[in-house]
Protein backbone atom coordinates (compact mmCIF):
# COMPACT_ATOMS: atom_id res chain seq x y z
CA UNK A 1 0.00 0.00 0.00
CA UNK A 2 2.87 2.38 0.80
CA UNK A 3 4.27 1.85 -2.71
CA UNK A 4 0.85 2.61 -4.20
CA UNK A 5 0.68 5.79 -2.11
CA UNK A 6 4.09 6.89 -3.38
CA UNK A 7 3.04 6.20 -6.98
CA UNK A 8 -0.13 8.26 -6.58
CA UNK A 9 1.70 11.19 -4.98
CA UNK A 10 4.41 11.01 -7.61
CA UNK A 11 1.83 11.06 -10.42
CA UNK A 12 0.04 14.07 -8.96
CA UNK A 13 3.34 15.86 -8.36
CA UNK A 14 4.42 15.25 -11.96
CA UNK A 15 1.23 16.89 -13.22
CA UNK A 16 1.41 19.73 -10.70
CA UNK A 17 1.96 22.45 -13.30
CA UNK A 18 -1.07 21.40 -15.35
CA UNK A 19 -3.26 20.97 -12.27
CA UNK A 20 -2.39 24.43 -10.96
CA UNK A 21 -2.99 25.99 -14.38
CA UNK A 22 -6.47 24.44 -14.58
CA UNK A 23 -7.22 25.39 -10.99
CA UNK A 24 -6.17 28.99 -11.59
CA UNK A 25 -8.39 29.22 -14.68
CA UNK A 26 -11.42 28.06 -12.69
CA UNK A 27 -10.94 30.41 -9.72
CA UNK A 28 -14.10 32.35 -8.92
CA UNK A 29 -13.42 36.08 -8.81
CA UNK A 30 -14.88 37.92 -5.84
CA UNK A 31 -15.59 41.70 -5.75
CA UNK A 32 -12.65 41.92 -3.33
CA UNK A 33 -9.46 42.30 -5.38
CA UNK A 34 -7.23 41.83 -2.32
CA UNK A 35 -8.80 38.40 -1.76
CA UNK A 36 -8.39 37.49 -5.45
CA UNK A 37 -4.69 38.35 -5.31
CA UNK A 38 -4.29 36.35 -2.09
CA UNK A 39 -5.97 33.34 -3.71
CA UNK A 40 -3.81 33.40 -6.85
CA UNK A 41 -0.64 33.91 -4.83
CA UNK A 42 -1.25 30.96 -2.50
CA UNK A 43 -2.72 28.20 -4.69
CA UNK A 44 0.70 26.59 -5.21
CA UNK A 45 1.38 26.61 -1.47
CA UNK A 46 -2.03 25.07 -0.70
CA UNK A 47 -1.42 22.37 -3.31
CA UNK A 48 1.85 21.44 -1.57
CA UNK A 49 0.15 21.50 1.85
CA UNK A 50 -2.52 19.04 0.72
CA UNK A 51 0.03 16.63 -0.75
CA UNK A 52 2.30 16.82 2.30
CA UNK A 53 -0.63 16.10 4.62
CA UNK A 54 -1.33 12.77 2.87
CA UNK A 55 2.01 11.42 4.15
CA UNK A 56 1.28 12.18 7.83
CA UNK A 57 -0.46 10.22 10.55
CA UNK A 58 -3.95 11.32 11.58
CA UNK A 59 -2.71 13.25 14.64
CA UNK A 60 0.21 14.84 12.78
CA UNK A 61 -2.04 15.70 9.85
CA UNK A 62 -4.56 17.69 11.94
CA UNK A 63 -1.81 19.61 13.74
CA UNK A 64 -0.04 20.35 10.46
CA UNK A 65 -3.21 21.55 8.70
CA UNK A 66 -4.15 23.77 11.63
CA UNK A 67 -0.70 25.39 11.73
CA UNK A 68 -0.66 26.01 7.98
CA UNK A 69 -4.21 27.38 7.98
CA UNK A 70 -3.36 29.82 10.79
CA UNK A 71 -0.21 30.86 8.95
CA UNK A 72 -2.13 31.63 5.75
CA UNK A 73 -5.01 33.36 7.57
CA UNK A 74 -2.60 36.01 8.87
CA UNK A 75 -2.12 37.17 5.28
CA UNK A 76 -5.84 37.56 4.59
CA UNK A 77 -8.37 40.11 5.88
CA UNK A 78 -11.63 38.40 6.85
CA UNK A 79 -14.85 39.66 5.29
CA UNK A 80 -18.15 37.73 5.25
CA UNK A 81 -18.41 38.30 1.49
CA UNK A 82 -15.29 36.22 0.75
CA UNK A 83 -16.37 33.02 2.57
CA UNK A 84 -18.31 31.61 -0.40
CA UNK A 85 -15.45 32.29 -2.82
CA UNK A 86 -12.87 30.91 -0.38
CA UNK A 87 -14.69 27.60 0.11
CA UNK A 88 -15.57 27.17 -3.57
CA UNK A 89 -12.07 27.95 -4.82
CA UNK A 90 -10.26 25.65 -2.39
CA UNK A 91 -12.80 22.86 -2.87
CA UNK A 92 -12.38 22.99 -6.65
CA UNK A 93 -8.87 21.52 -6.32
CA UNK A 94 -10.56 18.22 -5.44
CA UNK A 95 -11.87 18.01 -8.98
CA UNK A 96 -8.42 18.52 -10.50
CA UNK A 97 -6.68 16.02 -8.20
CA UNK A 98 -9.50 13.47 -8.44
CA UNK A 99 -9.24 13.45 -12.23
CA UNK A 100 -5.62 12.34 -11.92
CA UNK A 101 -6.28 9.75 -9.20
CA UNK A 102 -9.05 7.96 -11.10
CA UNK A 103 -6.90 7.68 -14.23
CA UNK A 104 -4.08 5.87 -12.42
CA UNK A 105 -3.60 2.15 -13.21
CA UNK A 106 -4.44 0.94 -9.69
CA UNK A 107 -7.34 -0.98 -8.21
CA UNK A 108 -10.63 0.89 -8.10
CA UNK A 109 -10.88 0.59 -4.31
CA UNK A 110 -7.56 2.43 -4.00
CA UNK A 111 -8.95 5.23 -6.15
CA UNK A 112 -11.65 5.83 -3.54
CA UNK A 113 -9.24 5.47 -0.60
CA UNK A 114 -7.07 8.29 -1.92
CA UNK A 115 -10.05 10.38 -2.96
CA UNK A 116 -11.63 10.25 0.52
CA UNK A 117 -8.28 10.90 2.21
CA UNK A 118 -7.60 13.93 0.05
CA UNK A 119 -11.17 15.17 0.43
CA UNK A 120 -10.88 14.92 4.22
CA UNK A 121 -7.60 16.88 4.17
CA UNK A 122 -9.06 19.71 2.09
CA UNK A 123 -12.22 19.91 4.23
CA UNK A 124 -10.15 20.04 7.43
CA UNK A 125 -7.93 22.75 5.99
CA UNK A 126 -10.97 24.87 5.05
CA UNK A 127 -12.40 24.40 8.57
CA UNK A 128 -9.17 25.50 10.27
CA UNK A 129 -8.74 28.42 7.87
CA UNK A 130 -12.26 29.77 8.49
CA UNK A 131 -11.89 29.19 12.24
CA UNK A 132 -8.62 31.13 12.32
CA UNK A 133 -10.09 33.96 10.23
CA UNK A 134 -13.11 34.21 12.55
CA UNK A 135 -10.86 34.36 15.63
CA UNK A 136 -8.73 37.06 13.99
CA UNK A 137 -11.88 39.06 13.22
CA UNK A 138 -12.97 38.80 16.87
CA UNK A 139 -9.56 40.00 18.08
CA UNK A 140 -9.64 42.85 15.57
CA UNK A 141 -13.11 43.88 16.76
CA UNK A 142 -11.95 43.91 20.40
CA UNK A 143 -8.87 45.95 19.50
CA UNK A 144 -11.03 48.41 17.56
CA UNK A 145 -13.38 48.78 20.55
CA UNK A 146 -10.42 49.48 22.83
CA UNK A 147 -9.10 52.03 20.31
CA UNK A 148 -12.50 53.78 20.19
CA UNK A 149 -12.61 53.95 24.00
CA UNK A 150 -9.18 55.56 24.04
CA UNK A 151 -10.28 58.07 21.40
CA UNK A 152 -13.32 59.01 23.47
CA UNK A 153 -11.14 59.66 26.51
CA UNK A 154 -8.61 61.55 24.41
CA UNK A 155 -11.41 63.63 22.90
CA UNK A 156 -12.65 64.62 26.35
CA UNK A 157 -9.15 65.58 27.45
CA UNK A 158 -8.31 67.58 24.34
CA UNK A 159 -11.65 69.42 24.41
CA UNK A 160 -10.99 70.98 27.79
CA UNK A 161 -7.33 71.59 26.91
CA UNK A 162 -7.91 73.15 23.48
CA UNK A 163 -10.73 75.43 24.66
CA UNK A 164 -8.17 77.24 26.81
CA UNK A 165 -6.29 78.28 23.67
CA UNK A 166 -9.16 80.08 21.99
CA UNK A 167 -9.32 83.22 24.13
CA UNK A 168 -5.60 84.12 23.90
CA UNK A 169 -5.63 83.37 20.16
CA UNK A 170 -8.55 85.74 19.68
CA UNK A 171 -6.62 88.40 21.59
CA UNK A 172 -3.49 87.85 19.47
CA UNK A 173 -5.58 88.01 16.30
CA UNK A 174 -7.10 91.32 17.43
CA UNK A 175 -3.71 92.89 18.10
CA UNK A 176 -2.46 91.75 14.69
CA UNK A 177 -5.35 93.64 13.09
CA UNK A 178 -4.47 96.74 15.14
CA UNK A 179 -0.82 96.50 14.13
CA UNK A 180 -1.84 96.08 10.49
CA UNK A 181 -3.89 99.30 10.60
CA UNK A 182 -1.32 101.32 12.62
CA UNK A 183 1.84 99.93 11.02
CA UNK A 184 0.93 98.49 7.60
CA UNK A 185 4.62 98.42 6.63
CA UNK A 186 5.59 96.24 9.60
CA UNK A 187 7.32 93.09 8.25
CA UNK A 188 6.22 89.50 8.91
CA UNK A 189 2.60 90.34 9.78
CA UNK A 190 1.33 88.18 6.91
CA UNK A 191 3.42 85.24 8.08
CA UNK A 192 2.15 85.63 11.65
CA UNK A 193 -1.44 85.85 10.40
CA UNK A 194 -1.05 82.73 8.22
CA UNK A 195 0.46 80.71 11.07
CA UNK A 196 -2.30 81.86 13.40
CA UNK A 197 -4.97 80.85 10.87
CA UNK A 198 -3.35 77.42 10.53
CA UNK A 199 -3.38 77.01 14.31
CA UNK A 200 -7.08 77.96 14.41
CA UNK A 201 -7.86 75.26 11.83
CA UNK A 202 -6.06 72.62 13.91
CA UNK A 203 -7.93 73.71 17.05
CA UNK A 204 -11.24 73.48 15.20
CA UNK A 205 -10.34 69.96 14.07
CA UNK A 206 -9.58 68.88 17.64
CA UNK A 207 -12.85 70.35 18.88
CA UNK A 208 -14.82 68.57 16.18
CA UNK A 209 -13.08 65.34 17.19
CA UNK A 210 -14.23 65.79 20.78
CA UNK A 211 -17.87 66.18 19.60
CA UNK A 212 -18.24 69.16 21.93
CA UNK A 213 -18.02 71.90 19.36
CA UNK A 214 -21.46 73.48 18.98
CA UNK A 215 -22.00 74.78 15.49
CA UNK A 216 -23.62 78.18 15.08
CA UNK A 217 -23.69 77.85 11.32
CA UNK A 218 -26.95 78.24 9.46
CA UNK A 219 -28.36 75.19 7.74
CA UNK A 220 -30.07 75.61 4.40
CA UNK A 221 -30.37 74.55 0.77
CA UNK A 222 -27.47 75.63 -1.43
CA UNK A 223 -25.86 74.78 -4.76
CA UNK A 224 -22.60 72.82 -4.74
CA UNK A 225 -21.62 74.17 -8.16
CA UNK A 226 -22.23 77.79 -7.06
CA UNK A 227 -20.27 77.16 -3.88
CA UNK A 228 -17.37 75.78 -5.87
CA UNK A 229 -17.19 79.03 -7.85
CA UNK A 230 -16.57 80.80 -4.52
CA UNK A 231 -14.00 78.19 -3.48
CA UNK A 232 -12.17 78.61 -6.78
CA UNK A 233 -11.48 82.29 -6.09
CA UNK A 234 -10.07 81.30 -2.69
CA UNK A 235 -7.79 78.49 -3.90
CA UNK A 236 -6.73 80.13 -7.18
CA UNK A 237 -3.53 81.73 -5.79
CA UNK A 238 -2.44 78.32 -4.44
CA UNK A 239 -3.22 76.70 -7.81
CA UNK A 240 -1.07 79.26 -9.64
CA UNK A 241 1.75 79.06 -7.11
CA UNK A 242 1.88 75.25 -7.43
CA UNK A 243 1.58 75.29 -11.23
CA UNK A 244 -1.37 72.89 -11.09
CA UNK A 245 -3.59 72.28 -14.12
CA UNK A 246 -7.17 72.45 -12.83
CA UNK A 247 -9.97 70.90 -14.92
CA UNK A 248 -13.54 71.33 -13.68
CA UNK A 249 -16.84 70.07 -15.03
CA UNK A 250 -20.07 70.57 -13.10
CA UNK A 251 -23.34 69.40 -14.65
CA UNK A 252 -26.27 71.25 -13.11
CA UNK A 253 -26.59 73.17 -9.85
CA UNK A 254 -26.41 70.12 -7.50
CA UNK A 255 -28.52 71.34 -4.58
CA UNK A 256 -28.11 69.91 -1.07
CA UNK A 257 -29.52 70.78 2.35
CA UNK A 258 -26.79 71.37 4.91
CA UNK A 259 -24.08 73.65 6.24
CA UNK A 260 -22.37 75.42 3.35
CA UNK A 261 -19.29 76.43 5.37
CA UNK A 262 -18.65 72.85 6.48
CA UNK A 263 -18.92 71.47 2.93
CA UNK A 264 -16.62 74.28 1.80
CA UNK A 265 -14.10 73.17 4.43
CA UNK A 266 -14.23 69.59 3.08
CA UNK A 267 -13.65 70.64 -0.53
CA UNK A 268 -10.79 73.01 0.31
CA UNK A 269 -9.13 70.42 2.54
CA UNK A 270 -9.20 67.69 -0.13
CA UNK A 271 -7.97 70.06 -2.87
CA UNK A 272 -5.12 71.41 -0.72
CA UNK A 273 -4.15 67.83 0.21
CA UNK A 274 -4.03 66.99 -3.51
CA UNK A 275 -1.79 69.98 -4.25
CA UNK A 276 0.53 69.02 -1.41
CA UNK A 277 0.67 65.36 -2.50
CA UNK A 278 1.75 66.37 -6.02
CA UNK A 279 4.07 69.23 -5.10
CA UNK A 280 7.29 67.22 -4.79
CA UNK A 281 6.77 64.15 -6.95
CA UNK A 282 4.81 65.22 -10.05
CA UNK A 283 6.31 67.34 -12.83
CA UNK A 284 2.93 68.19 -14.41
CA UNK A 285 0.36 68.16 -11.60
CA UNK A 286 -3.30 67.87 -12.61
CA UNK A 287 -6.49 68.09 -10.55
CA UNK A 288 -9.80 67.07 -12.14
CA UNK A 289 -13.03 68.02 -10.37
CA UNK A 290 -16.37 66.77 -11.68
CA UNK A 291 -19.85 67.17 -10.27
CA UNK A 292 -23.05 65.52 -11.41
CA UNK A 293 -26.37 64.13 -10.22
CA UNK A 294 -27.44 60.50 -10.47
CA UNK A 295 -31.12 59.57 -10.85
CA UNK A 296 -32.20 62.76 -9.04
CA UNK A 297 -31.21 61.11 -5.75
CA UNK A 298 -27.46 61.53 -5.23
CA UNK A 299 -25.00 64.34 -5.92
CA UNK A 300 -21.48 63.26 -6.79
CA UNK A 301 -18.33 65.36 -6.57
CA UNK A 302 -15.12 63.64 -7.65
CA UNK A 303 -11.75 65.25 -6.93
CA UNK A 304 -8.93 63.39 -8.70
CA UNK A 305 -5.23 64.23 -8.71
CA UNK A 306 -2.30 62.85 -10.69
CA UNK A 307 -0.14 62.39 -7.60
CA UNK A 308 1.60 59.18 -6.51
CA UNK A 309 -0.50 56.10 -5.77
CA UNK A 310 -1.62 55.69 -2.17
CA UNK A 311 -0.87 52.12 -0.99
CA UNK A 312 -3.96 49.97 -0.34
CA UNK A 313 -3.22 49.58 3.37
CA UNK A 314 -3.15 53.38 3.74
CA UNK A 315 -6.35 53.86 1.71
CA UNK A 316 -8.12 51.58 4.20
CA UNK A 317 -7.11 53.75 7.18
CA UNK A 318 -6.87 57.18 5.56
CA UNK A 319 -10.01 58.48 7.32
CA UNK A 320 -9.01 57.20 10.77
CA UNK A 321 -8.35 59.91 13.39
CA UNK A 322 -4.69 60.75 14.04
CA UNK A 323 -3.56 58.81 10.97
CA UNK A 324 -1.15 60.91 8.90
CA UNK A 325 1.81 60.51 6.55
CA UNK A 326 2.82 64.16 6.95
CA UNK A 327 5.66 65.17 9.26
CA UNK A 328 3.66 68.05 10.73
CA UNK A 329 0.12 66.72 10.24
CA UNK A 330 -2.44 66.15 12.99
CA UNK A 331 -4.13 63.25 11.22
CA UNK A 332 -7.50 64.95 11.69
CA UNK A 333 -8.11 66.70 8.36
CA UNK A 334 -9.62 63.80 6.42
CA UNK A 335 -11.22 62.37 9.54
CA UNK A 336 -13.10 65.66 10.06
CA UNK A 337 -14.02 65.70 6.35
CA UNK A 338 -15.50 62.21 6.70
CA UNK A 339 -17.40 63.24 9.84
CA UNK A 340 -18.87 66.30 8.10
CA UNK A 341 -20.03 64.30 5.07
CA UNK A 342 -21.49 61.58 7.32
CA UNK A 343 -23.29 64.30 9.29
CA UNK A 344 -24.87 65.38 5.98
CA UNK A 345 -26.07 61.77 5.42
CA UNK A 346 -23.48 61.26 2.69
CA UNK A 347 -20.35 59.24 2.06
CA UNK A 348 -16.69 60.04 1.35
CA UNK A 349 -14.63 57.42 -0.50
CA UNK A 350 -10.98 57.25 -1.53
CA UNK A 351 -9.52 55.17 -4.36
CA UNK A 352 -6.03 55.20 -5.83
CA UNK A 353 -4.13 53.60 -8.70
CA UNK A 354 -0.95 54.29 -10.66
CA UNK A 355 -2.59 57.14 -12.60
CA UNK A 356 -5.05 58.88 -10.29
CA UNK A 357 -5.98 59.28 -6.64
CA UNK A 358 -9.66 60.15 -6.35
CA UNK A 359 -11.89 61.30 -3.51
CA UNK A 360 -15.61 60.87 -4.17
CA UNK A 361 -18.17 62.84 -2.16
CA UNK A 362 -21.74 61.51 -2.32
CA UNK A 363 -24.54 63.66 -0.88
CA UNK A 364 -28.34 63.39 -1.05
CA UNK A 365 -30.14 65.67 -3.50
CA UNK A 366 -32.31 68.46 -2.12
CA UNK A 367 -34.98 70.05 -4.31
CA UNK A 368 -35.43 73.82 -4.30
Amino acid sequence: MSQIKEDVLSSIQMQKKRVLAHWKEKLLKSPDNIFNEWMETHIKLMFDIFLSATTLSELEKEKYLQEKAEELSRKLIYKPSIVHFLVQNITSIKTEMTAIIFKLPIQEENHFVFYYKLSSIIDSFIFYLLKSLAESEKSLHEAKKEHEDRLTLLGQMTASFVHEFRNPLTTVDGFIQLLRSDRPDLPYLDIIQDELSDLKVKITQFLMLSKKEKTNLKKGIFSLSDQFDQILSFIYPKILESNVQLDTNFIGKLYINGYAEEIKQVLINIIFNAIEAMSRQVSKPVIKITGYQERHQKNYIKIANSGPKIPENIVETIFDPFFTTKNSGTGLGLYVCKEIITKHKGNLICSSDDNWTEFTIILPVSHV
